[in-house]
């Protein structure tokens, strides 16, 4: 769309959820920045406001509520501000979304931001930015070392606790063509790390002509100034043994994967419609762990879904136990309104669930400080991201990076280093989360 022949705005964008949320949120603005729109910093300087929302729990659909409340009292002092609604939220149920709907001026599809562009360029702001100072603005996103880039969206599985594929559709890829431009762009803003993303990103290309996610990674791969490629989140019906052979061939694609079990029960799995029992899942990730040597694993589970019983937990403990994960994300389930569990009992009291998560996560952090702590004497190559405050008054800021395991890794300052090395860092200490580093070097050609 051509710059807008009015006034500018200045656009504040809310994004509250996921990484896809985020995602999405950069490329409304950057449609925004074409059409001659500027950013706001705050609320407070926005001429319009974008609430870029989240809906696959309930605690996300109350902040998203909460949000469009105060904008509704904003609106009250300044009455030509616009407000558009996007993301999962302008999919709920229309009952559901009318109560809240007063302040907004505007809905409208991430993957279609017409209708926002159409409204900003009939409501001229009262306080409009010069055109030229939009044009000074850079890039959302620029000079960030690591960027997301959606490569599939929407769900096509149903999974009894997930809202998902009611607000977010049917699985559809993104033409690979339109990928490789979106890196390349990312690229020349600063970027050096690539994450694919997708609600199941491995499921890419099974609407299109065949071409999977190994081809992506290769594609990307061959985008020259992208050191590190990564994925999520997969799903364990799709970990191919193809797709673990482009994580072990491919030089850019780091050895690290989230692959959420959920459960290591097979009666709470049926239940969960995931499709897969545990045996199943344990011999997807003997395969990877086969396959692409050193692969750090990290996994997500919920805890006292509808039914579970001790025994079931206990095999949930026991497989974390047993696949020893580099990380757990672990929920407690609560229903979320829209989905088949949402209608059954919700039988496991709060006070336990949270012990059976505690639980966990004990076992977590012993299993990924013994992990971590097998780093110490080592020298593993380390992107930098950037350079963080001390943790203290008087303590030295300190950088950032992560290894290709996505081990987070803290070093002392040091003049040299910018935003986006590459180095090998000699790890001198570990704890369940972090790494730390010493001296560091340029990593080898």
């Amino acid at each position: 769309m051509p710059p807008t022949l009015l006034a500018a705005h200045r656009v504040f964008i809310w994004t509250i959820g996921c990484q896809m949320n985020r995602a999405d949120g950069e490329r409304i603005q950057r449609e925004l920045r074409r059409a001659g729109h500027g950013s706001a910093d705050t609320l407070a300087d926005a001429t319009a406001v974008v609430v870029n929302g989240c809906s696959v729990r309930d605690n996300a659909d109350r902040k998203v509520w909460g949000m469009l409340g105060m904008l509704k009292g904003l609106k009250k002092r300044k009455p030509h501000l616009v407000v558009g609604l996007t993301g999962c939220t302008v999919h709920a149920d229309e009952g559901e979304l009318a109560p809240h709907l007063d302040p907004v001026d505007v809905l409208f599809d991430t993957l279609n931001a017409e209708p926002l562009l159409a409204h900003l360029a009939r409501a001229a702001p009262a306080d409009a930015p010069a055109y030229e100072d939009v044009e000074a603005q850079p890039p959302p996103g620029a000079g960030a070392v690591s960027r997301f880039v959606n490569v599939i969206y929407g769900c096509d599985k149903r999974c009894t606790y997930c809202i998902v594929p009611f607000r977010r559709g049917a699985q559809r890829s993104r033409p690979l063509a339109e990928i490789i431009d979106e890196v390349r762009r990312f690229r020349d803003e600063g970027a050096r790390e690539i994450v694919l993303l997708g609600q199941i990103v491995n499921a890419y290309g099974f609407d299109l002509d065949g071409t999977a996610l190994p081809t992506v990674l290769e594609a990307v791969d061959n985008v020259e100034g992208i050191e590190r490629i990564r994925f999520t989140t997969a799903h364990p019906r799709y970990m191919t043994p193809a797709l673990a052979e482009a994580m072990r061939d491919i030089p850019g694609v780091c050895e690290e994967i989230n692959l959420p079990v959920q459960s290591g029960d097979d009666w709470v799995l049926k239940r969960m419609a995931r499709g897969y029992s545990a045996g199943f899942y344990r011999d997807t990730i003997a395969m990877l762990r086969d396959t692409v040597p050193g692969v750090a694993l990290t996994t997500d589970v919920i805890v006292g879904f509808c039914g579970e019983q001790e025994t079931h937990f206990q095999n949930s403990l026991q497989l974390v136990r047993d696949l020893r994960f580099d990380q757990v994300h672990v929920a407690a389930f609560s229903p979320r309104r829209g989905t088949v569990a949402a209608e059954w009992d919700d039988d496991v009291p709060q006070e336990e669930k949270l012990r059976r998560l505690h639980r966990i996560e004990r076992e977590q952090t012993v299993i990924a400080e013994d992990i971590n702590r097998a780093y110490v004497g080592n020298a593993p190559e380390v992107l930098f991201e950037e350079l963080t405050p001390g943790k203290g008054g008087n303590d030295e800021p300190r950088w950032r990076g992560r290894t290709r395991t996505n081990k987070l890794v803290f070093t002392p300052h040091q003049a040299d280093l910018t935003a986006g090395d590459l180095r090998s860092v000699k790890i001198t200490a570990a704890t369940p989360w972090s790494l730390r580093g010493a001296a560091v070097a340029d990593v080898p050609d």
